[in-house]
This record gives structure tokens, C-alpha cells and sequence, in this order.
């Protein structure tokens, strides 16, 4: 029997239609209805356009979207022998401003997405809180708008450089913020220091005696058994370069070296509707990404008991996530105490008329690897390619070679097999640029 589910909560819509025998998944098929044209839109236009109609791609990841495009101009300007130098002041805001767009991501999805999901999937003490997660949102939102100028869609970031000059009293402001926000994780959401939660190594370490959000979350993903299910191919794939995480494809937890050549994308499979989204892969194979990629990739202690624990499991999903919101609060409190800004902000770049060349910009989005390709000729964009996240998460292929979501869900019930879709963090509206 094939039945159709519409997933909303996400950025755009998504179906998922599920083969159901004797109560199990035996295959689900994932389709993206909506077209959006943002790579048609782009061609034909000024190069530095790409700097105001990219970060539209998505209300919720335009800053990845906005450093994706100005790395790709930055390595077209390379590739054309104008190689673009950036201060460390520059390098160390977008950085900062890309990772607290990650964190208002997590917390979205933390509060109004997961918890309240697992709540009904368990019927558990787990409270829905979402002014939890928009609060805490909106805490990083307005340290993103010190240096990016607003949120969402900024287009402060620029070839060599940011259009900011950061003042030590703006640099302050954006501390408090910090500040605000880690008490507010601390208060709310874990019940403990931040730095304890971090020193954990082991999934013993939650203390089931304290009663937060976190330690509910964790018993709850117990109680529902996710830590033995959502299993995929237990590979992950690592691809923007940051200070952050390490580039890297693990199998398991085998690392190897990368390289963007060995990405390509496919028709998705989707029998029942037409859909808008293709496939990513590397090497022919389907890889995950995002948070518990990057947490594997640095081998975080917690995050590597885990996985040897349950794998690859919706539980170990889940908790990298949670545990990476943690991780990229103390290493933005780190960031800001780094910034010289007595540094330029911007460097002189040539005229983007005189620039004929492709290039390549990669980032870690919040869920995972964001590619931006572009051609340009005489600064007229000739061809812009979008690979998103999601596109390696959620692809939708054959019942031969199911995706990293499809085999995740296979062998569940309808129940958790939509609870495992949504620890994967879709995003429809990227994956029908």
C-alpha cells in the first residue's frame, strides 16, 4: 500500500510516499514540488548580483548561501589571476556570523521541530516549548545583525572582504549577546555549565536526576528506540573548509581526503509526482552530512561514544546536533575575543568586468555541505550551479540504491519513519533552487 505524507515545519513542503508492508516501511520515495529557479534567475546577470539574490535561496541558511557565492567569486577572481588575499579580521566575521546562523538553525529545529515531534511519538513528559527555540533564535539573529547589517538575507559580505568595521563597542554588544544566549542554553535548555555538558564523554554522563530539556530529550530518544534506528550507510561526507570541523569523508571512522571533482548529482526517483530537487553523491555514493559529520570529523569524545554506542542511529543524529549548538557557542565567544579591528575589513579587488573564469565556493551549512559554481565572462554570470545539503541527505533514488533517508526510514514504522525524515533538518526551499 502506498500512502502519501505532506511534511511541513520545514523550510518549504516536501512529500514523502511510503510502501507500507505489514505495518513497516518497506520503501519510501521522497518528492520537492515546488520550483523556485533561483540558478536561472542568476544567469545573464552582474557577477556581484549573485551577492543579493543568493542569500534569498533560503530564510533560514541565506548567510551560508551569501559565503558559498563570495568564496566562488573569490576563486573565479583566483582562477583569472587576481588572487584575493583576506585580512583575518574579515575571515574571523564571516566565520562568526556563519556559525551563529547554525545555531539559530539548531535551536529551530530543536524546539519546534524535534521535541515537539518526539512528544508525540512517545507520549513522554518532553514539554513543546517553541518561544524557547525563536528566543534563542533571535538572540543570535541580533549578533549576526551587528556585522551583517540585518537577518536574513544579508549581502555584507563581499570579494575581499566584509562591508563592516566592526568598533570595539559593536564587538561588546555581540559578546552580551553571546553571553545572554550560553546562560540561556545553560538555564533552559541543559540544566548544567555549558563547559560540563562539553567535558562529556561518555552517554552515561546524563544525569537522569536533573530534569532539562536535554536530559528528557536524551530519555526520550531512548524510550522511542531511536538509538537502534534511522541507521544509514554510517558514512559521512565533510566539504567546506572552517576552522570549525575538518574536511574529510569517513566511513565509519575511517577518514579520508576530499576532493569537489567527485560530487555529482542525479535524478531523483519520484514515481507518483514530479519534483524539483536531484540527488548528490560523491564517488557514485550516497554520504551524510551535517552535524554529525562534523562532530565525527573532529572526533568529539561524546559524540564518538556515541556512535560507537548506536552508529549512526536517529538518536546519535539528533544529539550531534544538539551538542554542536554547544560547541559553536564557545567557539564563537572565541572568535569575537580574536578579532583585531584595527585590521582592514576590505581589500581592493579588480573590476569583476575584467574577470572571465569559473569558480568553486564551498561552506558547511547548518545541515552539512553547500556548493556555489559559477561561470562568468567579462562579470556576466554565464552558468550558476547549486548543490545543496539536503540534496545528499534527502535524495530520493531507487529501491536498489536507496539514499542516506530512504534506508534510514526502511524497516520502521510510518510514525518513526517520519520523526527519522525530520532528523536529517530538511530543507526543501535550497533543494529546489
Amino acid at each position: 500500500m502506498i500512502t502519501r505524507q505532506l511534511i511541513e515545519q520545514i523550510e518549504g513542503e516536501a512529500s514523502v510516499y511510503f510502501d507500507i508492508k505489514e505495518k513497516k516501511v518497506n520503501f519510501a520515495t521522497v518528492t520537492f514540488p515546488h520550483f523556485r529557479g533561483m540558478e536561472s534567475i542568476l544567469e545573464g546577470k552582474n557577477a556581484l548580483d549573485s551577492l543579493v539574490i543568493s542569500p534569498r535561496v533560503c530564510g533560514i541558511c541565506g548567510h551560508a548561501h551569501l559565503m558559498a557565492t563570495v568564496r566562488a567569486l573569490e576563486d573565479a577572481y583566483k582562477n583569472a589571476g587576481c588572487e584575493i588575499i583576506l585580512s583575518e579580521k574579515a575571515e574571523k566575521i564571516r566565520e562568526f556570523t556563519l556559525i551563529m546562523e547554525m545555531i539559530q538553525n539548531h535551536f529551530k529545529w530543536l524546539y519546534i521541530v524535534i521535541i515537539p515531534e518526539l512528544a508525540k511519538l512517545t507520549n513522554s513528559i518532553l514539554e513543546k516549548k517553541p518561544l524557547k527555540g525563536a528566543y534563542a533564535a533571535s538572540l543570535a539573529a541580533k549578533a549576526i545583525a551587528i556585522f551583517g547589517g540585518q537577518w536574513p538575507h544579508s549581502s555584507y559580505m563581499i570579494p575581499g572582504g566584509v562591508t563592516c568595521d566592526p568598533t570595539q563597542i559593536d564587538i561588546l554588544q555581540a559578546q552580551n549577546h553571546i553571553d545572554e544566549l550560553i546562560s540561556f542554553f545553560e538555564r533552559e535548555s541543559l540544566g548544567i555549565a555549558l563547559d560540563k555538558f562539553l567535558s562529556f564523554e561518555s552517554c552515561k554522563d546524563f544525569n537522569k536526576e536533573i530534569q532539562s530539556d536535554i536530559t528528557l530529550l536524551e530519555e526520550s530518544l531512548i524510550v522511542a528506540d531511536m538509538n537502534h534506528k534511522g541507521l544509514a550507510y554510517d558514512r559521512f561526507i565533510v566539504m567546506g573548509e572552517h576552522d570549525f570541523t575538518h574536511v574529510a569523508k569517513l566511513k565509519q571512522t575511517r577518514a579520508f581526503g576530499v576532493d569537489s571533482k567527485y560530487v555529482s548529482t542525479v535524478e531523483a526517483y519520484s514515481p507518483q509526482e514530479n519534483t524539483y530537487a536531484y540527488n548528490a553523491l560523491y564517488k557514485d555514493e550516497y554520504y551524510e552530512t551535517g552535524p554529525l559529520a562534523r562532530m565525527m570529523s573532529i572526533s568529539l569524545p561524546i559524540i564518538k561514544n556515541m556512535h560507537r554506542r548506536y552508529k549512526d542511529s536517529a538518536y546519535s543524529r539528533v544529539m550531534a546536533r544538539v551538542f554542536e549548538i554547544g560547541y559553536m557557542l564557545n567557539y564563537a565567544k572565541e572568535l569575537l575575543q580574536n578579532i583585531d579591528i584595527l585590521q582592514e575589513s576590505v581589500v581592493n579587488v579588480a573590476d569583476i568586468k575584467k574577470i572571465s573564469a569559473s569558480g568553486l565556493g564551498i561552506v558547511e551549512a547548518p545541515r552539512g555541505p553547500l556548493l556555489h559554481n559559477i561561470e562568468i565572462k567579462q562579470g556576466i554570470i554565464q552558468n550558476y550551479k547549486i548543490i545543496t545539503p539536503t540534496q545528499f541527505n534527502i535524495g530520493s533514488s531507487t529501491i536498489e540504491k536507496p539514499t542516506s533517508v530512504q534506508i534510514a526510514m526502511k524497516g520502521t514504522t510510518k510514525e518513526d519513519a517520519l520523526f527519522i525524515f525530520r532528523t536529517f533538518d530538511v530543507c526543501s526551499v535550497c533543494t529546489t533552487h
